[in-house]
């Protein structure tokens, strides 16, 4: 049992005959209450648990204070003055359902409760003095002193013994400096075989090509590498490489997931964005404006339609994340709130600030009225991300239309829609109707029928000509004038349905063209703050609290939000603030990772306390301010790094070396790294001369529509394609078979890193998939198709050359020899594909190999 409300529970218990007689206020008797009965016993029994001098805060909760009182524990406020209905300490001691009775053991009377509903009614007045700050305040104001939370300071590099070895004096210094201090010789230079290898993956993901590997060879001028880093990052396949590490980050995908997994048709227009804000070189402040807020933007001077389209794209990110399409109301908002609120906190500051939803941060200083603040301008904003309303879809939306015309389209498509459907629910109106007409014609033409004959068989008695048996004439009129109505009606529903079903068919072969469309974000007609929702759930409210940013992070002139704005054009700018002291060194930390295989800080996701601290501080702090004076330039930052001496180290490991830092956290050589499973599938496309370097128009996902994923096949989800892999369509749960095999992150989570794995199904599939065993023919084939080579020993240098980058020794001619000499022998004379097979057999060989997966030093 949680000791504070023995404490509490003992004190009322005593309490609740003293309550005093006289004609006291309110508030003396509160006051009087609490001196008498309530501290005494709080000092005696709760203190030794819950107080900054105790042995321990169980709970989070802080009861030597007013405000550790009435601020409650980790699961919230517990005690809410005037207020018995949301005061959740009633319900403890009431033992009601849903909630944790106080004590266990067993119910207290109704006396001590109603003492204590009086209590909270007369406001829980507390007597005594605050004497500084609580202990969750204290930790607080610790946490704010964490190196990430400090803002980033220039600090020069430090002398170093090796005065001719550093080439970037920054980066090339403060690594070298970190090795001297602690024993360790840097690495020798890679060869230039490798360095070309290991630039083209890191800055484009395609392997050279031979020709590409001669002539940076071949090119001895003291700035090749210089120039073939500014020739990589400008390509077209820049983007590709450096978009896709961007998608990873924030979670793109082209389906919803979770239990109903409805695909996202018009998804794809973010993925062109980013990868075109790389090719742009667009700067990094930029570029997470556009995406927070890039429809609140105002216009540029001079400023393309493209770029103003480009701009309302950018807050996809904001939709394209997970959702459970089957709920709705505020929990399905609060999920996708939370959601935005992880996305864009760890994309751009690397910090978990979405752990604060039910309770204040355990670890970093982000309570969780900073949550509710940042909710507030998430809840203020509506993300548009489409579907469409259906069975297990009840939350649809709107999209944005892209175009110069796509407004004048989309509504146009909207007022064909609308004619459309109401011209098929008046022709299924009238359909019902001409049925209904003519089951009235059948009985009218019975009954019409029936009196005639009855009349022609009626026997006239001469004795008693008044006596007729069966309808009289003027009956038999009157079922022929009901027949001839029913007759003309039928004939008048029977023109309108022929009319109707004309029309229909006219419409459906003649569709109002439609726009492309987007997912994006707009603000609410009227935004709001919102309540903190104690504990996490939202149908109990707490304080409300103004929208706004997290305290932790102090920034001078901090944007103010307006009445009438959402907030999210406010946060942008305090995101991107060159006083924020994160924003720029987590984007330079991801930049780092992605050319070392190890951040700075290893924690790429996490610069809280729980995280890791930098290995290199220093320079990460120079690097970071550098990266926000030089105009926050990814490029710029990446041709710095790639060209340092640090980057350039062999992989050779050192023995010395190993004993003093085996993890290689002082970046003493390079450390091997895995290609991701883009890559890996792009390099054996390229390979196989099969890669189509163009940018596909849109996604194969568009043309699907708004469906379940389940109900789709598996070759309409995963089309062949011989696209680049940053192309494929990545729908939740049915990623490409090579994708999940190496290790392809969920696209569900924010993942700045990559695990990699080595199991043996991934030996298995680069054995014996179709896809392997294709590309290995083609590659065979190509390779066949070159006159140029006169002999077998050729064709083998040739083809390790297009896989590694490099010729073989030997020892591996000799071994290729055989292994396509024994594949001829083998095979049927008769066959056609003899040499195919032989050399697609050597192919898939070097396809499987370490070093085709992996960035290591060329033998």
């Amino acid at each position: 049992m949680n000791r504070w409300l023995i404490c509490l529970v003992s004190t009322l218990t005593l309490a609740v005959s003293a309550f005093p007689a006289s004609a006291a206020t309110p508030s003396d008797k509160g006051q009087q209450l609490f001196e008498s009965k309530i501290e005494p016993v709080l000092v005696k029994y709760c203190y030794e648990c819950h107080s900054k001098t105790g042995e321990s805060i169980e709970g989070g909760l802080e009861l030597d204070s007013p405000s550790g009182m009435l601020r409650g524990g980790d699961t919230g406020p517990m005690i809410k003055p005037h207020d018995r209905e949301h005061s959740s300490l009633l319900r403890m001691l009431r033992h009601e359902d849903g909630v944790s009775g106080m004590p266990p053991e067993e119910k207290l009377s109704d006396d001590v409760i109603n003492a204590f509903e009086a209590w909270i009614k007369l406001g829980c007045p507390d007597t005594r003095q605050e004497t500084g700050p609580t202990l969750k305040e204290q930790r607080y104001q610790e946490a704010q002193n964490h190196w990430a939370f400090v803002p980033p300071r220039k600090v020069a590099p430090p002398a170093v013994n090796q005065t001719e070895w550093p080439r970037d004096a920054v980066i090339d210094g403060f690594t070298l400096s970190a090795m001297e201090q602690k024993g360790v010789k840097p690495a020798k230079d890679a060869s230039r075989l490798t360095l070309v290898r290991r630039v083209y993956f890191d800055l484009i993901g395609l392997p050279p090509t031979p020709e590409q590997i001669d002539a940076f060879l071949q090119d001895k001028s003291p700035n090749a590498l210089a120039k073939l880093v500014d020739n990589l990052l400008a390509s077209p396949q820049f983007g590709e490489r450096w978009g896709r590490h961007w998608l990873d980050v924030v979670r793109f995908a082209e389906s919803s997931g979770m239990e109903f997994n409805f695909t996202y048709p018009h998804a794809w227009p973010y993925r062109d964005y980013v990868i075109d804000s790389f090719n742009q070189n667009k700067p990094y402040d930029v570029f997470l404006r556009e995406q927070i807020a890039g429809d609140l933007l105002p216009a540029q001077p001079h400023e393309s339609p493209a770029a103003i389209e480009a701009r309302n794209i950018a807050p996809s990110i904001l939709s394209c994340g997970p959702k459970r399409h089957n709920s709705s109301g505020t929990e399905f908002r609060m999920d996708i709130v939370d959601d935005q609120i992880n996305t864009v906190c760890r994309a751009t500051l690397a910090l978990t600030v979405s752990c604060a939803r039910c309770h204040d941060h355990k670890f970093d200083p982000i309570p969780t009225a900073d949550y509710y603040s940042l909710a507030g301008i998430f809840l203020s904003t509506e993300p548009m991300y489409g579907t469409i309303k259906q069975k297990y879809s009840n939350t649809p939306t709107d999209l944005l239309p892209l175009g110069e015309n796509g407004p004048a389209l989309h509504a146009a498509a909207e007022a064909y829609e609308k004619q459309l459907q109401e011209t098929e629910k008046k022709l299924t109106t009238q359909t019902a109707a001409l049925k209904k007409a003519q089951d009235a014609q059948k009985l009218a033409a019975s009954a019409h029928q029936k009196y005639e004959q009855l009349i022609a068989t009626t026997v006239v008695d001469p004795k008693n000509p008044n006596a007729l048996q069966g309808p009289s004439q003027a009956d038999v009129d009157k079922k022929k004038a009901e027949l001839e109505k029913a007759n003309a009606q039928v004939t008048q529903l029977t023109s309108e349905v022929t009319t109707l079903k004309t029309k229909v068919a006219e419409l459906k072969k003649n569709p109002a063209p439609r726009p492309q469309y987007a997912m994006t974000a707009r603000d609410r007609k009227k935004p709001a703050d919102t309540y903190i929702a104690v504990r996490g759930d939202f149908r109990e409210k707490g304080d409300v609290v103004p929208r706004g940013f997290l305290s932790a992070i102090q920034i001078d002139n901090t944007p103010q939000i307006p009445a009438g704005h959402s907030g999210r054009l406010e946060l942008a700018q305090w995101i991107t603030s060159e006083q924020n002291p994160l924003t720029a060194r987590v984007m330079v930390n991801r930049i780092w990772y992605h050319l070392f295989g190890r951040g700075l800080v290893p924690t790429v996701d996490n610069f809280g306390l729980i995280g890791k601290q930098p290995s290199h501080p220093e320079l990460l702090d120079d690097l970071a301010l550098k990266f926000m004076q030089e105009g926050w330039s990814t490029k710029r930052m990446i041709r710095q790094i790639v060209l340092s001496r640090t980057y350039q180290l062999s992989s050779t490991p050192d023995p010395t070396n190993l004993e003093i830092d085996p993890e290689n956290h002082l970046l003493w050589r390079a450390t091997p790294r895995r290609l991701e499973a883009e890559a890996i599938r792009d390099a054996i496309l390229t390979v196989s001369g099969q890669l189509i370097i163009d940018r596909p128009n849109g996604s194969t996902v568009t043309p699907l529509g708004d469906k379940l994923a389940r109900s789709i096949p598996l070759e309409k989800l995963q089309p062949p394609s011989n696209q680049r892999s940053v192309y494929l369509p990545v729908v939740r749960d049915y990623v490409p078979e090579l994708f999940d095999l190496f290790d392809f992150p969920s696209p569900s989570l924010v993942s700045g890193t990559r695990a990699v794995t080595n199991v043996p199904a991934q030996a298995l599939y680069l054995r014996n998939s179709q896809f392997i065993t294709d590309q290995a023919q083609h590659a065979a084939q190509r390779l066949l198709a070159d006159k140029q080579l006169k002999d077998d020993a050729s064709r083998v240098d040739l083809a390790m050359r297009r896989a590694l980058g490099r010729t073989p020794t030997p020892e591996e001619r000799t071994g290729a020899l055989q292994l396509v000499q024994q594949v001829r022998e083998s095979s049927d004379p008769q066959s056609k594909t003899v040499e195919v097979d032989a050399w697609a057999a050597w192919f898939q060989t070097l396809f499987m190999t370490a070093e085709f997966r992996f960035l290591v030093d060329a033998r």
